[in-house]
């Protein structure tokens, strides 16, 4: 942003070059405007300058915006959509006020609706850092700050809609995906199996609410199946199972044993022997319940590990899975290539030490880290230096948390 300031009075200068190397396309007969910018209110001195460099260059260029086009007397939905609608391109100007603003995002997603446009041009523009919309993260964008941003920002804009190609069309997708967004929840096809240790989850095919980002279903099935191979302690099954469960009924028999006499004799006392023969045996039910829920949570902490492996996996389709409990599964939307770039400034890009602390913390800590994503709840807050998710911990945030704490 800065350097298209203080350039721009340069830039005015080529104003007159630039426009001999494009030519603004026609208007065709379904067309208003050549383009319609979306932008937040809070960008709208720069948003605007540009508009006025755009025309000036261009007088024949029509442009659409909210603050200036918008028809009195029809609601807001009605407006945006009519001028999407009658505009050949869309202009988005990207910072943090535009992701996060609610408006912003609706005309974002109302541009992937089928029923609205088809194969409408988009073109991004990054003012300010901000996470990248999962719907526009494949279309190459323009930086404000590139020296030859203006140029650039031409050529995408004056460009005949015939001869786009295939990836700057924004096709349409059901729901706008954002960083950190529960996608699923996965329960297992077998229910809570005791005896097994865990659920068993099927990876017959990728379900319909990861297919927006899921697009390998090899990967997908290879992550299931490492999830699915979660050592379960058998031996201890089988013995909490049948010694347990025998063992407690020959005390009861045991116990009994006394009462059965006391009973032939009147005397009063006797009967005293009744809840003290009990007492043996709610001390073994205690012990069962004890051992069945240790034997619980030893499992889940195995499985959570070969969660994490699995996350290795699905983390390159920007997924994460998390192991609530033996027989459900979570899944959220969770792009970690900024966390992972700090791993490698913190321990060094020129060895493997990088790749091996990397694969650890995935491991160790990716399951219960989904988890928090999918139920929105973090075990710290405010944490300094800001992370790289809005309104929540990152995953580099919550590892170094994690460490301190000792876990």
């Amino acid at each position: 942003m800065e350097n298209f300031q203080n350039s721009e009075n340069g830039d005015m200068a080529t104003s007159s070059s630039i426009s001999n190397f494009f030519s603004v396309p026609e208007l065709t007969e379904n067309d208003l405007y050549h383009v319609f910018i979306s932008f937040s209110s809070a960008d709208s001195t720069w948003v605007h300058r540009l508009i006025h460099k755009l025309e000036d260059t261009f007088p024949s260029l029509k442009i659409c915006t909210h603050d200036r086009d918008f028809t009195a007397g029809k609601t807001i939905i009605e407006n945006m959509t009519n001028c999407i609608q009658r505009s050949q391109k869309m202009l988005m100007v990207l910072s943090p006020d535009f992701v996060h603003s609610r408006w912003c995002l609706f005309e974002a997603n109302l541009s992937m609706f089928q029923d609205c446009i088809s194969h409408k041009a988009i073109v991004p523009v990054k003012l300010k850092p901000c996470p990248m919309p999962l719907y526009l993260s494949h279309l190459p964008y323009v930086e404000a700050e590139d020296e030859q941003f203006f140029e650039k920002l031409c050529n995408r804009l004056l460009k005949n809609n015939a001869k786009e190609t295939e990836d700057v069309l924004v096709h349409f997708q059901s729901s706008i995906l954002y960083k950190g967004k529960h996608l699923l929840s996965l329960s297992a096809v077998n229910g809570n199996d005791q005896e097994a240790g865990g659920g068993a989850f099927s990876d017959n095919c990728v379900p319909d609410s990861l297919k927006a980002v899921v697009k390998d279903p090899e990967i997908y099935k290879e992550a299931i199946q490492l999830i699915n191979d979660s050592p379960a302690d058998r031996l201890s099954a089988f013995w909490a199972k049948n010694f347990i469960k025998s063992g407690l009924a020959v005390l009861i028999i045991f116990c009994m044993i006394p009462f059965t006499f006391a009973c032939s004799d009147t005397t009063w006392w006797h009967f005293l022997h009744l809840p003290m023969s009990l007492i043996p045996i709610f001390h073994v039910a205690y012990k069962e319940h004890f051992w069945v829920r240790y034997r619980t949570e030893k499992f889940i902490q195995r499985m959570s590990r070969k969660t994490g492996e699995a996350n290795l996996l699905l983390a390159e389709m920007s997924v994460l899975a998390g192991c609530e409990s033996k027989s459900c599964l979570v899944f959220v939307f969770a792009p970690l290539k900024d966390c992972k770039q700090i791993f490698q400034i913190t321990f060094g890009s020129d060895n493997e030490l990088p790749k091996c602390m990397w694969k650890e913390a995935m491991i160790k800590y990716s399951s219960d880290y989904a988890n928090c994503l999918s139920k929105k709840h973090f075990p710290c807050s405010n944490l300094s230096p800001p992370g790289h998710l809005v309104n929540g911990i990152c995953f580099c945030q919550y590892v170094a948390f994690q460490i301190n704490q000792g876990n």
